[in-house]
């Protein structure tokens, strides 16, 4: 389950008996931290947390500070500073980390017609992409301006949190939003004159990942667990009804059963693996997936098996560009010596988000650049 529909489900068990609840956003981060921004925890008023926003290193403390944002009923921007090691220290952390975490906390109970989730929930239903502005600092002529939200999708704006004035930075906003979903990256962004300033964190909210699994075997099943359980959206095709069912995949958002692979409801947005165990049929689905180009292809099976697949299309004449194929991953998975079932579905997934993050999947201690590049600011 995604991280953000498990605070969705949480709102739902807190009206019952309503208790009131505070919202914590990592909303910038200087140096090194476990969470970016973007990691936001629940605290009810009875201290119990949904979430988590660095590895269990400032959760305590930021249940203290949300109790006082409770009884005061104002949002707060806390910041926590690690660079100052002596700092560090006193307030009993102690991290070592050497970087600054700003996170804002808001008040709000369950039970209002709007809670700062709302626009979230919004993104998560729509079935698309979008970005998601926060406005966590405002000072000056534009005090009040704090907390408002404005979420963008590929279909239209909504705002929360305020009078939405015709003002240079709200335009300015608005294409900022854009440029995230165009980029797929959040960005850090001020806006203001000399006569005052705002800051906000506009976040790149992707759809899940939407999985199709081509193939209803056995090895099939721990693959989609592992992928409902990181949030994913599975499909699973096969043209075996015995094996393509709910009872074997209780997790799966969808079961197909697809006689004619022609058939396959595939489109560029899938990330695809092929796992039938059947050669005439992957041939038949390498053509089909050729056609729709899916944003990732990974095949089981050895490297030989593929190139022997592609050389019978090409002779067959309906080749396989390569600069298609080049993209394709087989045999599927990273190298981490799997063997077992589990273990494969474990290689596939980390290759899978290594493709769709652009990273190489290498060793972190080898990457000379920061684990996580800064965000674009200005």
């Amino acid at each position: 389950m995604l991280e953000l529909d498990t605070l969705l489900a949480a709102i739902q068990r807190f009206t019952q008996p309503a208790r009131r609840l505070a919202l914590a956003t990592v909303v910038k981060v200087t140096g090194s931290a476990y969470r970016r921004p973007g990691a936001r925890m629940l605290i009810s008023e009875t201290g119990e947390t949904v979430g988590q926003i660095s590895g269990g290193c400032l959760e305590q403390d930021l249940v203290e500070k949300a109790q006082a944002v409770l009884m005061a009923g104002k949002p707060q921007l806390v910041t926590y500073d690690t660079r100052d090691a002596s700092a560090d220290l006193t307030w009993g952390v102690g991290l070592g980390c050497a970087s600054e975490t700003l996170i804002y906390i808001e008040p709000f109970h369950p039970n209002t017609w709007y809670h700062p989730l709302d626009l979230l929930a919004l993104a998560r239903a729509s079935g698309e992409d979008a970005a998601l502005a926060l406005v966590f600092r405002a000072e000056g002529k534009f005090a009040g301006r704090q907390g408002f939200r404005l979420l963008h999708t590929d279909r239209t704006p909504v705002a929360t949190g305020g009078t939405v004035e015709a003002a240079d930075w709200l335009r300015q906003l608005h294409l900022d939003l854009q440029t995230c979903l165009a980029e797929r990256r959040s960005r850090q962004m001020t806006y203001g004159t000399e006569d005052g300033c705002l800051e906000a964190f506009i976040e790149f909210v992707p759809h899940p990942i939407q999985l199709a699994i081509l193939g209803a075997g056995d090895d099939a099943i721990p693959l989609a667990r592992l992928a409902d359980q990181l949030g994913w959206e599975v499909t699973i095709m096969d043209w075996r009804p015995a094996l393509a069912t709910p009872e074997r995949f209780p997790t799966a958002r969808a079961i197909i059963v697809v006689p004619q692979v022609d058939d396959l409801p595939l489109d560029a947005n899938h990330c695809v693996v092929v796992m039938t165990h059947h050669y005439p049929s992957d041939k038949a689905i390498a053509r089909r997936l050729a056609q729709v180009q899916p944003r990732y292809v990974g095949l089981l099976g050895p490297r030989r098996r593929t190139e022997r697949l592609l050389d019978e299309l090409a002779a067959e004449g309906t080749p396989v560009a390569e600069s298609v194929a080049g993209h394709w991953h087989f045999p599927v998975g990273l190298d981490i010596g799997a063997e077992t079932p589990m273990e494969i579905a474990l290689s596939i997934v980390a290759e899978i988000l290594a493709v769709t993050n652009h990273r190489a999947g290498e060793f972190l201690r080898h990457r000379a650049a920061p684990i996580h590049e800064p965000l674009p600011s200005s």
